[in-house]
């Protein structure tokens, strides 16, 4: 194994002290993860970043005091910057990428606040495919992830955090029209809602989880003709259900986990797996500590995965990490940031509201992100599926192939 830095080399070693695989499972489950496709079914592409110049730039903006969110917005942007025409960003991004061992995955190229926002962020996205076009390719289709497979490369396939709506409400095609938008710039998961409520659909942090909008009703329908797939990650229980039961193809909850297990606000309830499922769609579990209860750690999102598979079957179940490859985050002197800022984006994701009832008993983000849950353990997930019993062929369903079913499901390889 070839270890990006020390870092990758302890998440690495942590997570096989956690797991205690036999060697006959270890070297199963790494040759299962070299040979089966596996996607990442949400998750963000690598900050490959943090060298010294990026960390200059941050500290001479923050020292001319431009605020929490100016700072957070430009330097978002110089992280793709870094990694596209730094030379030792731009080799470590590859190295990660092909260390993963994924064949595609999900990226959040939008956070669904406004429209002018995701255009920003897709232009990262997009200098960041054009410059490493040698590694990773976006896709639109199942035949497009084949065909960039077969020539050595990664797939990307784009979601964003919301819908586009103008917010008039005046006009039905004023509010839809800015789907189609998306959908040709590559669009292929779309959220009802990010936690808040939207004209569409209610988040998964409003207390009073109303059900779709007939608004809502009406982005259903026209995701369904676009080919885009519905996903209700971050979308309340509700309203989870009734675009499930709306819909007339299968949706997705990307990156979720059971609320049986952990009762927190960003994980669904047996019900709604329940009626996901029977429509055909299909279940990501994520690598968030702070969301999977327990120790927050690889044991516990596998037992997750476990619960889930064993409530609505291995063909509804996937691997949605939300997260990436953060490389070296400063601590210290290096790097502050603006505490206690009044301006920030709490208020949107609502999270201050809902605080983890057992957040005391947790390990802090860090086992996410430097710990067993770590982006580059991907290859070591699929040996704790081997650990956990689950058969080759489930876990090749788990990997990869139930996102394909629900891809093609949605969208035809002649809508490209």
């Amino acid at each position: 194994m070839k270890f990006i830095s020390e870092s990758h080399e302890n998440c690495w070693n942590a997570a096989l002290k956690l797991l205690v695989p036999t060697q006959k499972e270890l070297e199963h489950g790494l040759e299962l993860h070299q040979s089966l496709f596996a996607i990442d079914h949400f998750g963000f592409l690598p900050y490959a970043t943090w060298n010294e110049a990026f960390v200059e730039l941050w500290n001479e903006l923050k020292a001319k005091n431009i605020g929490q969110r100016e700072l957070s917005e430009r330097m978002s942007h110089v992280h793709y910057d870094q990694c596209c025409f730094n030379p030792e960003c731009a080799d470590r991004f590859r190295k990660i990428m092909r260390a993963s061992g994924l064949n595609c995955m999900v990226h959040s190229v939008g956070e669904g606040k406004t429209r002018e926002d995701d255009f920003k962020s897709m232009a990262d996205t997009i200098q960041l495919m054009r410059v490493f076009h040698d590694t990773v390719v976006q896709a639109g289709t199942s035949a497009d992830i084949k065909k960039i497979n077969d020539e050595g490369k990664i797939a990307v396939i784009w979601s964003v955090n919301g819908p586009p709506f103008a917010g008039s409400l005046v006009s039905l095609r004023d509010e839809i029209e800015w789907v189609d938008v998306w959908e040709r710039m590559g669009v292929r998961l779309m959220h009802m809602s990010y936690n808040r409520r939207n004209f569409a659909a209610d988040g998964c942090a409003e207390q009073a989880n109303a059900g779709l909008s007939a608004l809502g009703r009406e982005l259903v329908h026209y995701l369904n003709k676009a080919g885009i797939i519905i996903d209700v990650a971050h979308t309340g229980e509700k309203s989870s259900i009734e675009a499930a039961q709306v819909s007339e193809k299968p949706i997705m909850a990307s990156h979720t986990a059971s609320k049986t297990l952990f009762d927190f606000i960003r994980n669904k309830s047996d019900e709604t797996l329940r009626v996901i499922a029977d429509k055909g769609g299909l279940i990501g579990v994520y690598a968030v500590s702070s969301m999977l209860g327990g120790n927050g750690d690889l044991l516990m999102m596998l037992e997750h995965i476990r619960y889930i598979a064993n409530l609505i079957g291995s063909d509804h179940v996937g691997i949605g990490t939300d997260g990436r490859y953060m490389h070296l985050w400063p601590t210290s002197h290096l790097v502050t940031t603006y505490e206690n800022a009044e301006f920030s984006d709490r208020w949107w994701g609502n999270w201050a509201e809902f605080p983890n009832p057992n957040k005391k008993n947790i390990p802090t983000p860090n086992e996410s992100h430097y710990g067993t849950l770590a982006w580059l353990n991907w290859p070591l997930f699929t040996v704790g599926l081997v650990k956990n019993g689950f058969s080759d062929e489930e876990i090749a369903n788990i990997l990869g192939k139930n996102f394909l079913r629900v891809l093609t499901a949605n969208r035809s390889d002649s809508q490209g």
